[in-house]
């Protein structure tokens, strides 16, 4: 091999290099406001363009007061704020991390909130209270009504399905005027069986779910590191090389499955590729 080729494989391969490391670097840092429009059957108008915010699995990172996604939350102008779990990575301590960034959030909207694996996992019962001292309503197996120009929406909240802490039965109402909005941690109801316990709902929660017009979900990441032309090798789940409930809007039954990429990562390697940190921006319309 000649000294020219040489060195024009060495140019090559620090290019290459060098591109990834920039995409990794913004797929982790450089948080992206996905915007979805959800059509939901048997919304009243006046509640047409009802804008809910869902941050998810921050897993212990800090973020600043005056940094770019407060600026971005302030900017999204919610009508609420939900959190769907994850807020420490393995110290319960974590969990103060967030306050300069919920002091933001609930200085804008009302902000409710559920559990996720790793609160389960290290010491939820003072992670729910700092967020209740933080302002945030903590919705644990239960729901609460929303109303804005004179019309209700449900919203229900369960703790995190995937370490089997979830009663759906309790978070729901037995019955409903307006649409329910349903926070869950994980989209294990949704999930085919895994090799770490992800199981299909059982008969009496899908039926349950047949009342829910949209559920909110993080925990996946997304994938969080996905290889170009094969997708994501697992989810935080544990479903190898998965096809389906990854990220984004899907449809489930009598309703629809949002799944956030969210805006932390853990692992190993605790970096992304190819699978964006988030913050969701959730826009309800009336279906025609």
């Amino acid at each position: 091999m000649s000294l020219t080729v040489r060195k024009w494989l060495m140019r090559s391969v620090l290019l290459v290099v060098l591109a990834l490391a920039a995409q990794v670097a913004v797929d982790t840092c450089a948080i992206k406001v996905e915007v979805t429009e959800v059509n939901l059957a048997g919304l009243p108008e006046a509640l047409d363009g009802y804008r809910i915010l869902q941050i998810s699995d921050f897993h212990g990172r800090r973020f600043a007061r005056d940094g770019s996604v407060a600026k971005k939350i302030l900017a999204a102008k919610p009508d609420i704020i939900v959190l769907t779990g994850d807020y420490v990575n393995r110290e319960t301590a974590d969990i103060y991390n967030l306050y300069p960034l919920l002091e933001v959030m609930t200085s804008v909207a009302p902000v409710y909130a559920v559990s996720g694996n790793h609160d389960h996992w290290t010491n939820w019962r003072m992670i729910a209270g700092a967020l209740r001292v933080a302002g945030v309503e903590v919705l644990e197996n239960r729901h609460v009504m929303l109303r804005k120009n004179g019309r209700t929406l449900v919203l229900a909240g369960v703790n995190d399905p995937y370490s089997g802490h979830a009663d759906l039965a309790s978070a729901l109402p037995q019955t409903a005027t307006g649409p329910v909005i349903l926070l869950a941690h994980a989209p294990t109801w949704f999930e085919s069986s895994s090799l770490y316990g992800s199981v299909p709902a059982l008969a009496e929660n899908r039926a349950l779910l047949e009342k829910v017009a949209l559920t909110l979900t993080g925990h996946t990441h997304g994938g969080q590191i996905k290889i170009p032309f094969i997708g994501p090798l697992t989810t935080a789940s544990g479903r190898l090389f998965p096809k389906t409930h990854i990220e984004g809007l899907l449809r489930e039954q009598n309703g629809w499955l949002y799944i956030s990429r969210g805006i932390g990562q853990t692992g190993i390697l605790p970096v992304r590729f190819l699978s964006r940190a988030e913050i969701s921006l959730i826009i309800l319309r009336s279906a025609q």
